[in-house]
């Protein structure tokens, strides 16, 4: 039975997430309709709107958290209809389809093994990539589609089978995506520099240069930490008493476990007093 509330808080959620993303790489390809395709930028599971209990839930997401927790990534679809797929409707009961689909959605954020889970069975992708060790622990698991719960801890028992027999160990060869916020600087005091970071792996450490014009004034660091998703960042810089000019600006270099690097981004000092 459908818990209509949830449904609508799930569907807004994942809206939520879409829209931040485009916040964080504006000009990049805008949602389409799929509504895992949304939420799966942002975290790690789609679950159907048939809201499944949330016992079932949970057990799901600590599965996929144990994933992070060792240094690997996972992101699973559990699909139980068609309006589970919005616009892509089509490909309902197609599971190696539709993961090879929601992979190329995903490809600008996320490039690692993505587990769809359909009454029809599994599908998996990982951007092109071969999933035959996937393939050969999934070809071993059966897919209970009795009730959502079913489907759900059918997706739970594939998750913990796969990080078991080691098949998730795959590349990462996404660098982070950092947007930089403007800031305001004070001469002799405390300026605070803002700034999301999104990377695939959950976890980045940061690297801030503080330049006047050309002339670099400092560097700082933030430390290694674990998110899925945008995460803000906030560091501090004490600003010189003296400064030659107002011509400010700060470049941050986010750095995953991969040791992918995003090229420099920098944003302006909007004033300085």
């Amino acid at each position: 039975m459908t818990r209509h509330g949830d449904g609508h808080a799930r569907l807004a959620r994942a809206l939520a997430a879409a829209a931040a993303v485009a916040c964080l790489t504006a000009g990049v390809a805008q949602a389409d309709g799929d509504p895992a395709s949304d939420t799966l930028v942002g975290q790690s599971v789609f679950f159907p709107y048939t809201v499944p209990a949330r016992t079932a839930e949970a057990a799901l997401s600590r599965a996929v958290d144990a994933v992070y927790a060792r240094g690997e990534r996972v992101k699973v679809a559990v699909i139980y209809n068609t309006f589970d797929l919005g616009s892509v409707g089509s490909l309902y009961g197609q599971p190696d389809e539709y993961a090879h689909f929601l992979g190329i959605e995903l490809g600008l954020w996320y490039v690692g093994p993505l587990l769809v889970v359909m009454p029809a069975g599994f599908g998996i992708y990982d951007g092109g990539r071969s999933t035959s060790a996937e393939a050969s622990v999934l070809r071993s698991l059966r897919v209970d589609a009795s009730t959502v719960d079913d489907l759900v801890n059918s997706a739970t028992g594939a998750v913990q089978k796969l990080a078991a027999a080691h098949a998730l160990t795959s590349t990462d060869v996404r660098p982070p995506l950092v947007t930089p916020r403007p800031a305001v600087a004070k001469r002799g005091t405390q300026a605070t520099l803002r700034f999301e970071v999104f990377d695939d792996s959950g976890r980045t450490k940061e690297t801030v240069r503080v330049y006047e014009n050309r002339l670099l004034l400092a560097t700082l660091g933030s430390p290694l930490r674990f998110a899925i998703g945008t995460r803000t960042v906030s560091v501090h810089w004490q600003v010189p008493a003296k400064l030659a000019s107002r011509k400010l600006r700060y470049c941050v270099v986010a750095a995953d476990p991969a040791g992918n690097r995003n090229v420099p981004a920098c944003a302006p000092f909007i004033r300085v007093t």
